[in-house]
């Protein structure tokens, strides 16, 4: 069993530490779990990560093990009275996911689409980055009549917060700024904003979790960096977005914590700690493939330019650079090149004249990009917490006084850790915490997660809520 110890941290934190990755369900001797606040009406605040998003869709099953749901079932074990809604689907309904096919002799999963039970209508919007791409509708869910404490809504933007009919099915057209998850779990016709619906939903909230910001930075890090332009320095995409971040974020907190709520704030984890990039990262990767095939061959990427530039010449891949997750599985491929004016079938990635496409490869120019915004967010966050609203907070700011994200789960699984005998780590499917869409999560790692938000809990607040036993849930949702 590995535990591991942050640097600054009292001896409460330590404890603390021990017992998240420990994730052991309470003994039979156990003292009752205690709460020192009014958790009987918990309001979930955020976007995939809050929903249960996992393998690229929702299902009633990772709605189920999201893990403000597995944060509910234990607050529940100190306040019995304690309740909370899902805008739940039907079972076995849902929007689609990802399955496993097999793996590639370099261990890289391939996958397939597995079709929604629960989608009613699709729309095409033949303009989105990087091709055409379906927007599919859903069943309503049944409690649409009243808003779920579950208001986390996988692909909501902070950018869109104050966007009227985001949520209407009118709004469902091509191009139109439309969220089909956020329109299931309102009435018919709503027009409401998201920041409406938080500030309809909290007065009546007793205690909060606050974890969104992810899904705004995903388009540009899935895309490599082909879309959003933060990596076009002639355009203010990168102020706007942070701007976008920062002050509707507080937007959304001050209504949360509008009648004296209290509540934990989650800032967002390194980019590079999800499998997305970190299955990809540049040395690593040529280590990964060379065991597998045996050979010396580098990996070759198309060199960076700036928006509209014709692309460069090739060059090797840097330490800095990370093939995206998708891409790795047609790394070796042949593919057609043409070379003078002859075709030929040359390795995708492994020759020289036929390098990685930018739009697979997060280069360290594009990373820089993204970091600087997700450091920025989560700076604001962190003052915001300790000045303005005197809250805990999840940060990645190495503080005795604060619990650290990245320390406490996404980076310490990028390494690889152990919980009561069973290895966690960052490989989709094997490693039990990350799904096949390669950023969100399992049932196991959302509780992972919940474990993290039980420690802030039980540290600010004095409380003694029991961790969950993580290898006692499966390790997939679907």
């Amino acid at each position: 069993m590995k535990i591991f110890y942050l640097n600054s941290w009292s001896r409460a934190g330590v404890v603390a530490t021990a017992v998240l990755l420990n994730a052991c369900a309470p003994s039979q001797d156990a003292p009752a779990p205690t709460v020192s606040l009014d958790v009987s009406r918990y309001l979930a605040v955020g976007d995939s990560y809050t929903a249960g998003l996992s393998a690229g869709g929702l299902t009633r099953a990772s709605q189920e093990y999201s893990f403000p749901n597995l944060l509910a079932r234990q607050l529940r074990l100190a306040s019995p009275e304690a309740v909370f809604s899902q805008p739940l689907l039907e079972t076995g309904s849902g929007s689609g996911y990802t399955a496993l096919v097999d793996f590639t002799p370099a261990g890289f999963a391939r996958s397939r689409r597995v079709a929604g039970q629960a989608v009613r209508r699709q729309v095409i919007n033949p303009a989105a980055c990087g091709g055409a791409d379906t927007v599919r509708l859903l069943t309503r869910s049944a409690t649409a009549s009243a808003l779920p404490q579950n208001l986390g809504v996988p692909g909501l933007l902070l950018s869109q917060l104050e966007t009227t009919g985001l949520g209407n099915e009118a709004s469902a057209t091509p191009g139109a700024a439309f969220n089909p998850y956020f329109e299931r779990l309102l009435p018919a016709g709503d027009s409401r904003s998201y920041l409406q619906v938080v500030a309809a939903a909290a007065p009546s909230s007793t205690f909060f979790t606050y974890f969104q910001g992810l899904d705004d930075l995903l388009p540009f890090v899935r895309s490599g960096g082909q879309c959003g332009g933060l990596d076009d320095p002639r355009l203010p995409n990168r102020s706007l977005l942070l701007t976008s971040l920062t002050q509707n974020s507080k937007k959304i907190l001050d209504r949360l914590t509008a009648n004296g709520q209290r509540g934990i704030i989650a800032t967002l984890p390194a980019l590079t700690s999800l499998p997305i990039l970190r299955l990809g990262k540049g040395e690593a990767l040529k280590a990964r493939l060379r065991l597998a095939f045996g050979d010396t061959a580098n990996i070759y990427i198309t060199e960076p330019v700036s928006p509209g530039q014709t692309p460069g010449p090739a060059q090797r891949i840097t330490d800095d650079d990370y093939v995206l997750a998708t891409a790795l599985v047609r790394i070796g491929q042949r593919t057609p090149v043409q070379v003078g004016t002859t075709i030929l079938m040359l390795p995708y990635g492994r020759d020289i004249r036929n390098p990685l496409r930018d739009e697979d490869v997060l280069d360290s120019r594009e990373l820089s990009f993204a970091k600087a915004i997700v450091d920025s967010y989560n700076t604001t966050l962190g003052t915001l917490a300790s000045t303005v609203y005197k809250l805990p907070i999840i940060t990645p700011a190495k503080k005795a006084s604060t619990l650290n994200l990245d320390d406490f789960l996404f980076s310490q699984v990028a390494k690889g850790i152990s919980v009561a005998g069973v290895n966690y780590s960052i490989e989709p499917v094997g490693g039990n915490v990350f799904s096949l869409d390669y950023v969100s999560l399992t049932p196991r790692g959302n509780a992972l997660l919940a474990n993290v938000f039980i420690a802030a809990l039980n540290r600010a607040y004095r409380s003694s809520i029991p961790t969950i036993d993580v290898n006692s849930l499966p390790s997939t949702a679907q």
